[in-house]
């Protein structure tokens, strides 16, 4: 018969001096499966952890249970989140669902950890009784504490099922960030769903910046033919990041609707916005304003035809014929631009002489950049040059050779 007594007494001692470790505490007392649970000594070894632990979660022993709420209360308070992650798992096997009203509280105290094992312990016992689990995620997703709101949101997408939307909708407009994201995260997950992509339409008016950006990355994935007009009043938002995305969602989106508002976007007044519209129309293949700006007498405006350029190298070739001349720009930094446009062209027979005659272009950027390129375009006539970039005077063009070649 497994003493379980010992087994938990083997993963409190081990849970103590790794805090200990981790606090660069002494700890010094006395193991006997009791509260202090300290200990004198280094970690338990791997295997006898693992033992102790496998002995722990198939024993069924609950008469341990009210003893394992103790230590994990324990663990809480000390801001142990080691012990806190061991004694999780432990509780969660012996007691099944009836152990999440605890593990909630315990992911709602902040140990300045990522939590991820503990919620993966959480979303295992909210598979096992769905209809359980869903009231009492409900709760806390409603309560007036900001931390079990946010971890009641958080764990409702570890529910199987359909997603409540109007509480995910409700929840955009909370006081907290972190609520407010994670239901623009679900309602993400289920945006093809009537309800949900109402709510994010809805939230393109939220007095939230970072609230407002999400619902346009998520109507990209909506998938319906009215989502570009329903976007179209998100053009005008008064936060260039929320603009940016727009400009991005329409590049996925496509159609002439979408490139009617891209062209409008590259006059925008903020330049991420403009180059973010410009690369967006690349995308589309709607070349006649990147045609423009890459024979524009601006270096920028040059500089942001050459980011935009590349995804139609393939397909167009005036679009072909005005990145070759970037790649001859009197300005570096187009010329650097240019190279790097070059990374996803399919054509690399065409690109690889023209990256070639760069090798030895004075600017050390646009060597950087020409290491790079030319060891994806064509790996053969990048090793001599790399191998030359070893004695480059350049510390970077250095170590991007010495990686290219190590590759």
């Amino acid at each position: 018969m497994t003493d379980t007594r010992a087994a938990l007494a083997t993963v409190l001692r081990h849970a103590a001096a790794e805090f200990a470790e981790l606090t660069n505490r002494s700890v010094v007392g006395s193991v006997d499966g009791s509260v202090d649970g300290s200990v004198d000594g280094a970690p338990v070894e791997a295997d006898a952890l693992a033992a102790a632990l496998d002995a722990l979660t198939g024993s069924g022993d609950s008469s341990l249970v009210p003893e394992l709420h103790t230590h994990l209360a324990r663990f809480l308070d000390d801001g142990n989140p080691a012990g806190r992650d061991l004694i999780a798992p432990v509780l969660a096997a012996i007691a099944g669902p009836d152990a999440l009203p605890a593990l909630l509280e315990a992911a709602a105290r902040d140990l300045s950890d990522s939590q991820v094992d503990l919620d993966i312990t959480i979303a295992e016992l909210l598979r096992a009784d769905p209809a359980r689990g869903r009231r009492l995620v409900t709760e806390y997703a409603t309560d007036g504490s900001v931390e079990r709101r946010r971890v009641g949101l958080h764990a409702f997408g570890h529910l199987p099922g359909p997603k409540d939307i109007d509480l995910l909708a409700a929840a955009l407009h909370d006081t907290d960030r972190s609520v407010r994201l994670s239901a623009a995260g679900q309602l993400d997950i289920a945006v093809r769903h009537d309800a949900a992509y109402a709510a994010l339409v809805e939230a393109l008016r939220s007095p939230f910046e970072e609230t407002r950006a999400a619902a346009v990355e998520s109507l990209r994935r909506s998938g319906r033919p009215g989502a570009v007009a329903d976007l179209a009043p998100a053009a005008d938002d008064p936060s260039p990041r929320v603009r940016a995305a727009v400009a991005n969602t329409l590049g996925r989106l496509g159609g002439a609707a979408a490139v009617t508002l891209l062209r409008r976007l590259t006059d925008d007044t903020e330049r991420s916005v403009r180059e973010h519209a410009r690369a967006a129309l690349g995308r589309l293949n709607d070349l006649g304003p990147l045609l423009a700006l890459a024979a524009d007498p601006a270096p920028g405006n040059r500089l942001s035809a050459a980011k935009a350029l590349g995804p139609a190298v393939d397909a167009d070739p005036l679009a072909a014929q005005r990145l070759a001349d970037l790649l001859r720009d009197d300005v570096a930094a187009v010329r650097a631009e240019a190279v790097s446009a070059l990374f996803a062209t399919r054509d690399r027979g065409r690109w690889a002489p023209l990256v070639l005659g760069l090798a030895d272009d004075p600017d050390p950027v646009v060597r950087q950049r020409v290491a790079v390129i030319l060891s994806h375009l064509d790996r053969s006539a990048a090793v001599p040059v790399l191998r030359r970039y070893m004695s480059d005077n350049d510390p970077t063009v250095r170590w991007v050779a010495s990686t290219r070649l190590a590759q």
